[in-house]
């Protein structure tokens, strides 16, 4: 899939990750998990009634919703330099040292690449009767 944009980049401090590297793997256990249940199709009655109260919308825009999640959501979030390109020229409008980022450079997918070698994914998405292939 040719990423336009990025939307679940985990961003962190380069110290941060160095020193807490354990959160950040938490961190993305959790998103992994959270994916994997949103994509389930036996668990979306509660998707949609989570997006109607959180986002405060109405049972069509929550079933649009839905089915944009299907559509867009990574079922393995690895880091996609093209849409984090994309970000990067849009902040940059703002802040044009922005520009001047190497993005790949700034990309450390070890955590992820560990998870998926060693089948937490698969798992996950096992778990909830599901497989984490598209």
């Amino acid at each position: 899939m040719k990423h336009l944009f990025t939307s679940q980049a985990i961003v962190v401090q380069g110290r941060f990750l160095q020193q807490r590297a354990d959160v950040v793997e938490n961190l993305l256990k959790a998103q992994i998990e959270a994916i994997a249940f949103s994509l389930a199709p036996k668990n979306k009655p509660a998707v949609i009634r989570t997006f109607m109260r959180r986002l405060r919308v109405d049972a069509a825009a929550a079933e649009e919703g839905y089915a944009d999640l299907h559509r867009a959501m990574d079922r393995k979030p690895y880091p996609s330099p093209e849409g984090l390109r994309n970000v990067q020229r849009l902040m940059a409008l703002r802040s044009p040292k922005v520009g001047e980022l190497k993005i790949d450079s700034v990309i450390d997918n070890r955590i992820i690449r560990r998870l998926d070698e060693s089948g937490f994914i698969d798992k996950a998405y096992a778990a909830q009767g599901i497989s984490s292939k598209p």
